[in-house]
């Protein structure tokens, strides 16, 4: 493969790449769409013999929508790239007419857009069926209620921690040739409760008096989050936390994930067979 191959993305190439691995890929991607589409049918019947009045609020749709797109996305590199980083069968992956920058996006894609967006739409097609043949259990469409969704209207985390484990998984399936899914885990796990490990420490140790002037004061301090914990107006006269958190929420925001990214990446371009 020649260094022009390796080093420039061609737009008319990278789409014959994402074509032909969406064809290769679109009966795990299909099978797994079915399978979780039968579990929502199963949920349904469930519903049906257990209770006497069954009703399934849209709330509760929705959450079984989203988590398993999100399940789907954290599981797609795993699933659909298993074998890339593997002596003897990635080799055929890795000899394929593209550039290193076009076969990280299109495993980008298929991954994290791809698959995601057809187990939505199979979702979305089973429970629209759902609610026509049996509108007294699933009543109306599956976005008919979610302005009373307190799932929605609750939730403080941001599309970054939505994108971090997926990004860790992307990297992890590139990093490890073997018991990947167990071995990113335990690493996500290793370095989030580092991460609290931390905050614990600077908030029960470097800043113990500041934190023990504001509970003085008989003030609460409730955050869901590091980017709250910045936010937060109560830390306007100690700026020294202040900083640290916003240091602290970069970190987690914006590091965690990009550096994720880029580590796949530079994985996928300095692998070694």
């Amino acid at each position: 493969m020649s260094i022009a191959m390796k080093d420039i993305f061609n737009l008319n190439r990278f789409g014959k790449l994402l074509r032909k691995e969406i064809s290769e890929r679109i009966p795990v991607i299909i099978k797994i769409a079915a399978i979780l589409s039968l579990i929502l049918i199963g949920f349904w019947l469930t519903y049906l013999v257990i209770d006497d009045n069954p009703m399934v609020s849209s709330n509760n749709r929705f959450i079984y929508l989203y988590l398993a797109a999100y399940f789907t996305a954290v599981m797609a590199p795993f699933n659909l790239y298993k074998s890339f980083n593997h002596h003897k069968k990635g080799l055929d992956y890795i000899t394929l007419p593209a550039s290193v920058q076009e076969k990280f996006l299109s495993m980008v894609l298929v991954s994290f857009v791809v698959m995601p967006l057809i187990v939505f739409l199979s979702i979305m097609a089973t429970d629209t069926m759902i609610s026509i043949v049996n509108p007294s259990v699933f009543k109306g469409f599956i976005f008919s209620n979610l302005n009373e969704s307190p799932f929605i209207n609750n939730s403080n985390a941001s599309i970054t921690d939505f994108m971090i484990l997926p990004l860790f998984c992307l990297l992890g399936n590139l990093l490890f040739r073997g018991n990947k899914i167990v071995k990113t885990f335990l690493s996500f796990a290793g370095i989030y409760i580092l991460l609290v490990l931390i905050v614990s420490f600077l908030f029960l140790y470097v800043f113990k008096n500041q934190v023990s002037e504001i509970q003085g004061a008989q003030i609460k301090i409730t955050v869901d989050n590091l980017a709250d914990l910045y936010r937060n107006n109560l830390f306007d006269d100690y700026p020294l936390i202040r900083i640290t958190a916003a240091i602290l929420s970069v970190l987690y925001s914006i590091g965690f994930p990009v550096g994720a990214f880029v580590g796949a990446y530079y994985r996928m371009k300095n692998l070694q067979y």
